[in-house]
């Protein structure tokens, strides 16, 4: 493989993407693949035992979701996604993942990322606590074991339901004030999300001050991207950043609001501060990286901001690529825990012939996701926000919409329901939803480097734990 393929060189480095797009025209329209399309050989190292594993979870992925990431890439940067390359190139082992939970067809993602962390389905809603109220033993605990170094990184908060279940054991995920604590109990090496309420003396229930604490205890503790990013910042082993107070905001509000830039780092650039700080472990590490926002724009039923976060986790699969050409004993697993949504672009028009444009103009034209605006109707008065919502998503509100906005304004998701209602993200986009409910369906396990064959070709989502426990020799 070539230098210019795959680059062996600065992955650890935080530069920026670039960044001008193409216009949609209808000789781009269709599924002809980019000119310029990478060949390469395909991966071999299918079997035998591995130092490293980095886990990528777009939570919440529906294959459409993910169709309508690499159409939009195809659109601006006339290429492909990484996912999509793996899979042209014959990079990767392909699986096909059952994701029952214990008590369900659908799952929940702390049921869905307990099954890879301990190896038994247990009911929605609890981590790593089996039906019986007992608690089981985490991959985290296994790694930490034989000597490895620990990572979670998220764009959701830090103690969310799936970095959770790498490296906490609790009946109720909703019990974050407790997940923030054991993570320090157990030792995980690196902490990159959001979610600094639950480490906040002023914002946990109990009042303790976790960043004291882990301060205490050996940790950087970051709140900045620059604080992250800085050259000068001295290398750590341990680190805790968290850059929100809740989730990080969306990409496609990164991508447009300089103040949320300026504050939160992105997915990749976290992922590039975590494996410089785990690869310092001559021993290897396990580290997590969630894309964690899919899952809620499919919850949302929000077209602009799920295109943009599964592009932003798809960086991530670049920097594995480069990562594991320069350390080829590193397991690289990239998956979903379950679908959310059921999100589909559908035929626009007679005979279809309508769908390029409505969808590369609609999503061109969504400059903010529903939460970010819902956020601001709180903060602006009432002219503002009408102007606002009219420039970034081409809604025009009359006063009786703004009405009703303002009866429902302390509701957690009724400002962005009403607005997505009066959007209709369908009729711009031809981007639909089947619910705001997780899904069902059977989903995608792309897998290279040692170990990677062992895989089958159809598994379950406990089957996980136990390929990982394989191929990286855990008791």
């Amino acid at each position: 493989m070539s230098a210019d393929q795959i680059s062996r060189r600065g992955f650890l480095g935080t530069g920026a993407t670039a960044g001008a797009g193409l216009l949609w025209t209808s000789a781009m329209g269709g599924c002809a693949l980019p000119a310029g399309g990478r060949v390469v050989t395909p991966h071999s190292a299918e079997s035998g035992k591995a130092k490293n594993i980095i886990f990528l979870v777009a939570d919440g992925m529906n294959t459409g979701t993910w169709t309508l990431a690499d159409y939009w890439l195809q659109n601006q940067q006339n290429k492909r996604t990484e996912w999509v390359n793996l899979y042209a190139e014959q990079l990767v082992h392909r699986s096909l993942m059952e994701t029952c939970s214990a008590n369900s067809l659908v799952t929940d993602s702390a049921a869905a990322g307990s099954s890879w962390s301990c190896g038994q389905r247990i009911n929605n809603g609890a981590i790593n606590f089996d039906p019986d109220g007992n608690s089981l033993v985490t991959i985290h605990d296994r790694i930490k074991k034989s000597g490895r170094s620990t990572g979670l990184v998220t764009t959701t908060r830090m103690t969310h339901a799936t970095p959770a279940t790498f490296a906490s054991s609790v009946s109720n995920r909703g019990m974050e004030d407790e997940i923030a604590l054991q993570y320090l109990n157990n030792g995980v090496d690196v902490l990159l999300g959001g979610g600094a309420r639950h480490f906040s003396a002023q914002t946990r229930k109990d009042g303790e001050d976790l960043f004291g604490k882990y301060k205490a205890s050996g940790y950087q503790v970051l709140q900045t991207r620059n604080e992250l990013l800085a050259p000068n910042r001295q290398s750590s082993d341990k680190i805790l950043g968290t850059f929100w107070q809740t989730h990080l905001p969306y990409s496609i509000d990164w991508n447009q609001q300089p103040k949320i830039a300026q504050r939160v780092p992105k997915l990749s650039e976290m992922m590039r501060v975590a494996l410089k700080s785990l690869d310092r472990n001559p021993n290897g590490f396990l580290l997590q990286v969630e894309g964690g926002r899919v899952d809620h724009a499919g919850h949302g039923n929000d077209p602009g901001a799920i295109v943009h976060d599964q592009l932003a986790f798809d960086e991530c699969i670049k920097v594995a690529l480069e990562f594991s050409q320069e350390n080829p004993e590193t397991l690289v697993v990239v998956t979903t825990d379950h679908g959310c949504g059921g999100c589909q672009l559908n035929g626009v028009g007679a005979s279809y012939v309508d769908t390029d444009s409505t969808f590369y103009e609609g999503i061109g034209a969504i400059r903010a996701s529903y939460e970010y605006l819902k956020n601001q109707h709180k903060a602006l008065p009432r002219e503002e926000f009408r102007d606002l919502v009219e420039e970034l998503i081409q809604l025009s509100l009359t006063e009786a919409q703004i009405d009703t906005l303002d009866e429902h304004k302390d509701g957690l998701y009724e400002v962005s329901n009403y607005l997505r209602k009066w959007h209709d993200p369908f009729k711009r986009t031809g981007v639909n939803f089947t619910s705001s409910n997780h899904t069902g369906e059977f989903v995608e396990l792309s897998s290279w480097g040692p170990g990677s064959g062992s895989f089958n070709a159809w598994i379950k989502n406990t089957d996980v734990n136990q390929v990982i426990r394989k191929v990286l020799e855990l008791s």
